[in-house]
């Protein structure tokens, strides 16, 4: 029933849409809310005479100089989505995804059924985790989807099975997502590299790639611009060479999550694609400070991740110095950073982009590298500090009274905060949306309470010593109390 109305809904939009707004404004057009051009459609029809919505009947419609007559008496039913062109019609369903056209719109009628099955609304296929789709039922639309361009699959068990499928039947191919999936083979890569020769993004994350030779055969995507290999099996320095060897276009490259990288690789990485390289995301656990220093050639970077980067010191560290083009900066678990160190990278002015940045477990840092950070960083919106044992409501009152676009503010085990550098927090931070203080055991629960009630803001999540939200403090005016909406338990605080 919930579908039958929305499709009745859907014809309504059409009949207001063809009968009283086809003769308005050119340009942008709505149905349902969503917009879609209709510049080309217009200047090649156009409305001659048209009554209102619950009009007798529509008198000429003017199609490239042609005058179309249809008229219809009061009494006629008319399906006006059937009034408008073909083109003009994709374009309107072409908004709903493959499971609403296959089990949706698909058994509302024949003519709906036939637009369902047209390849034009098949170009972007996405099945999740979320929504089970058999097999076979995937590999029948694949099939049927020979313009296809972006394909996202997700935790399939048959992974590399319909990879061939895809190369078999979708040769325009150019983005593929195939995360924490199976059966991610040589064969499957070579029938890839075979028959779709325009790939430029492959998004391998997590899935079990079957053996190291399947880098040798990925490094065969010469127009691969963006590869996501995070936490895949099997790559190591001579894989990512090859990789790097052949692909000239990398512009993104994530192996995060990879612990058999060591310094050489990523030195000829960055000696050969650095130039091109906007967004880098490193797993720092063997890799040394000639590994970091070589980052400085990347220079049109915006954003670097390097997680477990225990061996990383001040000498690495300023290999990111001159990279001025970043705003995205996390540099995890840096143990041995030395306070003057990243105050320096701060300091300098250079990374005054930086919108996130984050530095959990770096836990010699210091008040003095956040007041560096709040002086040179104004844009910033997420911050995250877990576990940074030095640092104080001195460091925090900097951020919070300098960072006045912040939307998370993550001091996960910060112990040494009392909550004094949050009492202007509602004014101070308009925009805050998580503030997350689990493990600091000296802040006042009632402190943050006040916190909570006095900003008034129903979206302001603020998480105490265990974890769970903050709640307003009782309000005696029923007024104020409106103002106040208890946040939901349920509300995830991940970001």
């Amino acid at each position: 029933m919930e579908h039958e109305c929305l499709y009745k809904k859907i014809c309504q939009d059409c009949k207001t849409f063809s009968l009283s707004n086809a003769h308005t404004a050119k340009g942008k057009r709505s149905v349902k809310g969503r917009l879609f051009s209709s510049d080309l459609f217009f200047r090649e029809n156009t409305i001659m005479s048209v009554p209102n919505v619950h009009g007798l009947k529509i008198e000429a419609w003017k199609n490239n100089g042609n005058e179309v007559n249809i008229e219809k008496s009061d009494n006629s039913k008319i399906c006006y989505i059937d009034v408008l062109p073909h083109e003009l019609v994709l374009n309107i369903f072409s908004y709903f995804n493959i499971y609403e056209l296959c089990s949706c719109i698909a058994h509302v009628c024949t003519s709906w059924w036939n637009i369902s099955k047209d390849p034009m609304l098949r170009k972007h296929l996405r099945f999740s985790f979320e929504r089970p789709v058999n097999g076979e039922q995937i590999q029948t639309i694949l099939a049927g989807s020979p313009f296809l361009v972006t394909l996202e699959l997700q935790s399939r068990e048959d992974g590399g099975n319909l990879l061939l499928h895809a190369a078999k039947h979708c040769p325009h191919l150019e983005k593929l997502t195939v995360k924490f999936s199976d059966e991610l083979t040589e064969d499957t890569f070579k029938s890839l590299v075979s028959n779709c020769s325009k790939l430029s993004y492959l998004n391998v994350e997590g899935s079990r790639v079957a053996s190291s030779g399947c880098y040798y055969t990925i490094a065969n995507f010469q127009n691969l611009k963006h590869l996501n290999l995070s936490h895949c099996y099997f790559l190591d320095n001579l894989g990512l060479i090859q990789i790097v060897k052949q692909c000239r276009h990398l512009e993104y490259i994530n192996i995060d999550g990879i612990t058999g990288i060591f310094d050489s690789s990523i030195v000829y990485m960055t000696t050969e694609v650095g130039h091109c390289l906007t967004h880098l995301f490193l797993d720092g656990e063997n890799l040394t400070d000639v590994a970091y220093k070589s980052l400085s050639a990347c220079t049109k970077l915006k954003m670097l991740g390097i997680s477990y980067c225990e061996q990383m010191t001040d000498i690495g560290l300023s290999g990111i110095y001159e990279l001025k083009q970043l705003t995205f900066l996390k540099i995890r678990k840096g143990v041995q950073l030395m306070p003057v160190g990243l105050e320096r990278l701060f300091s300098s002015g250079h990374l005054c982009l930086l919108t996130h940045v984050n530095l959990g477990e770096c836990s010699l840092m210091d008040d003095k590298v956040l007041i560096a950070m709040a002086s040179t960083c104004p844009q910033l919106t997420n911050l995250v500090l877990q576990w940074c044992w030095e640092v104080t409501d001195l460091g925090i009152s900097a951020i919070v009274n300098k960072c006045h676009h912040l939307r998370v503010l993550d001091l996960v085990g910060v112990v040494q905060l009392t909550g004094e550098s949050f009492l202007n927090l509602s004014s101070a931070l308009p925009n805050l949306l998580i503030l997350d203080l689990e493990q600091c055991n000296n802040i006042n629960d009632e402190v943050l309470k006040q916190v909570v009630t006095e900003a008034k803001r129903p979206l302001l999540r603020v998480f105490d010593y265990w974890g769970d939200p903050v709640l307003p403090l009782e309000l005696s005016d029923d007024e104020d109390k409106a103002l106040v909406v208890k946040p939901s338990i349920s509300q995830s605080k991940s970001y």
